[in-house]
């Protein structure tokens, strides 16, 4: 029953995303043990692309220039080694861009530990940038400070902050499923990669967070059960020269929305019998 009311609830609201992605397997979701190292994998490369910008990740070092402006925030956690004089040597994950991938390096699987470092680098990093942004408008400004402002990617914080969203959301679902101690790893058996004890909303989260990974949403719809409809569209994609992408997206959501109604259609026909067959009406 809890099950159903999940997939009720699901259904209240439909969301549609087109993004922009460099390249395609087209795959479907592997079981879920697989999934969330794929996850993991994708956060932990677009985290380690965005660190180049503030340090050396072969030294995992973090550069001169940066560390006065790291020390002056508190939000999450470096992925450098902590700085001479650093206030708080636990803000700094001192190892984070030495590993190989999570779920590759027989020492290193993906468990909730992972995630929650996958979140912490990211609100650092979303900070970070903020500071490094605003510190390049000033006169007194160093050369680094700007040329480090001029290669920060203007569409990183949006998945900054879906990294730590879905990291938050994933480490809910494994402790809540008592799944703290699991350590998933390429080449397990299959029994445990299924892991069996996800539920159905589970999977619906960690399918979402599979599916969008560290891609570019340049456009989405999403409807309401009582009506309301909003689209966003990313700034500089609203021109004529995208009109291509404004049809595909079009599209998907036509065939979305037809898809929705039947769905929300067949459940509250499906509703319509239980409650009938609980109070005994079988007119």
């Amino acid at each position: 029953m809890s099950q159903f009311v999940d997939l009720a609830r699901s259904l209240l609201t439909l969301e549609i995303n087109t993004v922009l992605k460099s390249g395609m397997s087209a795959e479907k979701m592997p079981l879920a043990g697989d999934a969330l190292i794929d996850i993991a994998q994708d956060y932990f490369v677009f985290l380690c692309e965005q660190s180049n910008v503030f340090g050396n990740r072969r030294t995992g070092l973090l550069a001169d220039w940066a560390v006065p402006l790291s020390e002056g925030f508190d939000w999450g956690r470096a992925p450098f080694a902590p700085p001479a004089g650093a206030k708080d040597g636990a803000r700094y994950l001192a190892d984070f861009l030495l590993h190989d991938l999570p779920g590759n390096d027989p020492a290193r699987g993906t468990t909730v530990q992972v995630f929650d470092n996958l979140r912490e680098v990211a609100s650092w990093l979303r900070q970070m940038q903020a500071v490094v942004l605003d510190a390049a408008q000033e006169p007194d400004a160093g050369p680094e400070v700007v040329q480090a402002a001029s290669r920060i990617d203007r569409d990183s914080p949006p998945i900054l902050s879906r990294i730590q969203r879905n990291s938050d959301q994933v480490m809910d679902i494994l402790k809540r499923r008592g799944l703290t101690a699991l350590a998933l790893q390429r080449g397990m058996d299959e029994d445990s990669r299924r892991m069996a004890d996800l539920k159905t909303a589970d999977i619906v989260i960690v399918r979402k967070a599979w599916d969008m990974g560290t891609e570019t949403v340049v456009m989405q719809s999403t409807i309401q059960i009582d009506g309301d409809v909003v689209t966003r569209v990313l700034k500089g994609r609203d021109t004529a020269t995208n009109g291509v992408i404004i049809g595909v997206h079009r599209d998907a959501v036509d065939t979305s929305f037809r898809y929705w109604s039947f769905m929300v259609d067949a459940l509250g026909r499906f509703a319509g019998k239980a409650v009938n067959a609980l109070v005994g009406d079988t007119g």
